[in-house]
């Protein structure tokens, strides 16, 4: 026999072996009873919002949806309850002002799930003392905004903290509204001559935008990309003064019309946000990664799954004058 047939056959019989091994194995995996997922941030001098819904089978693939009929209430450690109303897919009232240093304790019950709870204590707001800014640009033209922000970290705790930039735009925008005007008139001959006249209707809308950090600050243990928060703790300053080091470029004040204020917020949040902030991050990271070690996002509801934190924010603002670029010529 040829090498030609031999390899021929050889790969034919290859191919029937491997057809003839495959073998379909049902296998019975336990059906696990749906749990109620909530989540929410409770904010200091802000009202309740509370987002629920329900745990879903690995194969099931439909839309994420909130729970509607569910009894949700809130108390607080002077014992007075408030029943959150449903809403735009969210559990909220305003009878009940959040203030920082108290307990809250949040429960919710829907026909066919475990009754679930949960707990938080709104951290203290921790101010700033200072922010100072200084600018420069680059061989593009681009300028980047440094700066720097010290305040007084509580002595004796462990607190945890969460930075945002977020600004303020004044956009110009423009609408064409077309009407009939009369252009000429000549009552002798009983002559009149309309046109269609465009007008120009200017108007402003403010643009809230999420400003993007760039820091090598040893404090920072982590980034909320989703937001562009930076997430650190007081582990290197426990009961010190510190200064965090940033910076930023101000692409946002692109078409700004007029001068644009920059929020600054320090938000104190409790560990239980902070882990989960922690935790869902280094998830991200490793959810594609067929090498890495599952990550557990951190939990705080007792009988399902989610995350209740606190948080309360110390907040400042800059304004900065609108961007100016020299024209690029072609």
């Amino acid at each position: 026999m040829s090498k030609r047939k031999l390899h021929i056959a050889s790969g034919l019989l290859l191919l029937f072996f491997i057809i003839s091994c495959e073998k379909n194995v049902d296998i019975d995996i336990d059906e696990i009873n749906p749990l109620i997922v909530m989540n929410g941030l409770l904010e200091a001098d802000s009202t309740v919002e509370i987002f629920l819904s329900r745990t879903r089978h690995i194969l099931d693939n439909k839309e994420l949806s909130s729970l509607s009929d569910a009894d949700v209430q809130i108390q607080d450690e002077d014992g007075n309850t408030v029943t959150l109303s449903y809403l735009n897919r969210l559990y909220s009232s305003g009878d009940m002002k959040i203030e920082p240093g108290k307990s809250y304790w949040i429960t919710a019950a829907a026909q066919g799930f475990n009754d679930v709870e949960a707990t938080c204590v709104i951290p203290e707001s921790v101010a700033m003392r200072y922010i100072d800014t200084s600018s420069s640009f680059n061989e593009w033209g681009e300028r980047q905004l440094s700066f720097e922000i010290a305040f007084s970290d509580p002595p004796g705790e462990k607190n945890y903290y969460m930075l945002s930039l977020q600004a303020k735009v004044e956009m110009m925008h423009f609408d064409i509204v077309q009407r009939i005007d009369t252009l000429y008139i000549d009552t002798a001959k009983d002559v009149v001559i309309t046109g269609i006249v465009n007008d120009t209707i200017k108007y402003f809308i403010p643009r809230y935008e999420n400003v993007w950090i760039e820091s090598e600050d040893l404090a920072i243990e982590q980034w909320d990309y989703r937001t562009n928060n930076v997430i650190f703790s007081d582990k290197l300053f426990d009961g010190k003064e510190y200064t965090f080091n940033g910076s930023f470029y101000d692409w946002f004040l692109w078409g700004a019309t007029d001068t644009s204020t920059l929020y600054v917020k320090l938000q104190s949040v409790d560990e239980h946000y902070f882990k989960y902030i922690d935790s869902r991050e280094d998830h991200y990271y490793a959810k594609n990664d067929p090498f890495a070690v599952p990550v557990v996002v951190h939990n705080n509801i007792e009988n399902g799954i989610g995350i209740l934190g606190g948080m309360a924010a110390s907040v400042d603002s800059l304004k900065l004058a609108p961007m100016y670029r020299e024209p690029y010529y072609w």
